[in-house]
């Protein structure tokens, strides 16, 4: 039944999507990486400035995985909207995004963010897995410095 198939692939597609926020939090870049295809579209130019491009699965988690070391975050995902079309998917949502510096004081630990984001996805032998990312900004407040990907090495990384 076409409507079964439909919810199943939902579902699945919104675990992947929500997997990935929180294989941000827990700093599993192993389980961040599994989430992915080996190549992936990524536009971020919304919140870093950075032209969108192709990457590597691999290079993506590293430059994460240095552009969040040392801070606590917190992603929330919700607002899944889902379209499957055979073996492709879009999953649209939205997201707030807290990060912390523990090591600064109160007035300057945070970084806060909110928008959508849009997520491109094939189903393949393991499963459904992000081709495609786009971070669309509503706001951002805080301290810009907390967060790695704006020092210059990792601009270049990323």
């Amino acid at each position: 039944m076409p409507e079964i198939d439909w919810l199943v692939d939902r579902s699945l597609i919104t675990d992947v999507v929500i997997g990935f926020a929180n294989a941000f939090d827990a700093q599993d870049w192993t389980r961040l990486r599994s989430y992915l295809a080996d190549a992936i579209w990524t536009d971020y130019s919304a919140f870093r400035n950075e032209p969108p491009g192709h990457t590597s699965a691999d290079a993506y988690v590293t430059a994460r995985a240095i552009g969040l070391q040392g801070l606590r975050t917190l992603h929330i995902s919700t607002n899944h909207q889902v379209t499957v079309d055979g073996d492709t998917a879009t999953c649209v949502s939205a997201y707030r995004i807290y990060r912390l510096d523990p090591k600064r004081p109160p007035a300057e630990n945070r970084l806060d963010s909110a928008g959508r984001y849009e997520h491109g996805l094939a189903r393949t032998k393991r499963g459904w897995l992000i081709t495609r990312i786009r971070q669309t900004v509503l706001f951002t407040s805080g301290n810009a410095d907390i967060h790695g990907a704006f020092s210059s090495g990792a601009r270049r990384a990323t």
